[in-house]
């Protein structure tokens, strides 16, 4: 099989807890096309720098530099990337055994897919599997909703990246703190880029009190909307936007009935959980 090149981005700053253990999932991977590029964000902590720097012979590149926040960082890997397909993975999350050749085989087996996105483990700071994201297959009014595409589990070509002006954290760092995510998986919806979801756990996603979304609730609250006025004003009026929610919401209960999955909604909750909002979770 002719293995497209992946490169992946862990950005990280002052985080010594989870970082190892990222960065052996990302080395530990044994594909056989794989870039890893780590950016820092101008650690203090020397420690971090040491960590780093022990991994160096299986890293193609990295640096530490002041940045606006982890979209520079990531950024500035993707600048510098050589891949086919491009990723990050937070310093916090970590990739499950075999989950690259998984996400390599789909994009080799059909050349025009633009991006895939597969299941991860929610897990709290100790490791430990908390719920589960599981994907279904994707739709263009799904996409805009972002019902089950979990970021440490989706994959871009560099072509599909390039076409939606390849600035991630926004043209003008709008997006350089906040859920950058959110700007580019809209940008990819409005482009309409071919897409595919692997129906398998590829990553875990660590949620602790240490990280941004929970130490910028707040803030980040706000992104969606801003994102959606952005790329589509249209869906961006407030009732425009539940009544799309509650629809892929719908859709993606069917699709997990179809799958086989009555098991996984159960533990969930769904249909959908009491007393979620319409949002990006």
């Amino acid at each position: 099989m002719d293995w497209p090149k992946i490169t992946v981005v862990t950005p990280t700053f002052n985080r010594i807890e989870y970082l190892e253990e990222c960065i052996q999932s990302v080395a530990g991977q044994e594909y056989p096309n794989l870039e890893y590029i780590i950016c820092d964000g101008g650690s203090t902590n020397p420690e971090v720098l040491r960590l780093i720097g022990k991994y160096g012979p299986r890293l193609a590149w990295w640096d530490s530099r002041k940045d606006r926040g982890h979209a520079e960082a990531v950024r500035r890997g993707f600048d510098r990337a050589t891949g086919d397909v491009l990723a990050y993975l937070c310093s916090d999350d970590t990739y499950l055994p075999g989950a690259l050749r998984a996400i390599g085989e789909v994009f080799a087996a059909d050349p025009k897919i633009d991006v895939v996105y597969g299941n991860v483990y929610n897990t709290d700071a100790a490791g430990r599997i908390v719920r589960e994201t599981r994907s279904v297959p994707p739709s263009p009014l799904g996409l805009i909703t972002r019902v089950n595409m979990a970021q440490p589990a989706t994959f871009w070509t560099r072509r599909g990246y390039e076409r939606v002006g390849a600035n991630f954290g926004g043209a003008n760092w709008e997006y350089a703190v906040f859920e950058p995510q959110m700007d580019l998986f809209l940008r990819f919806a409005r482009a309409r880029l071919p897409c595919r979801n692997l129906r398998r756990f590829v990553a875990t996603l660590r949620q602790h009190p240490g990280t941004v979304s929970a130490r910028h609730r707040a803030e980040i609250a706000r992104v969606p909307q801003e994102c959606l006025r952005r790329q589509f004003p249209f869906w961006a009026h407030p009732l425009r936007y539940k009544l799309l929610w509650a629809a892929m919401r719908v859709r993606q209960v069917c699709w997990h009935v179809r799958q086989g999955e009555l098991g996984y909604l159960v533990r969930r909750g769904r249909l959908p959980r009491r007393g979620a909002s319409p949002g990006w979770r």
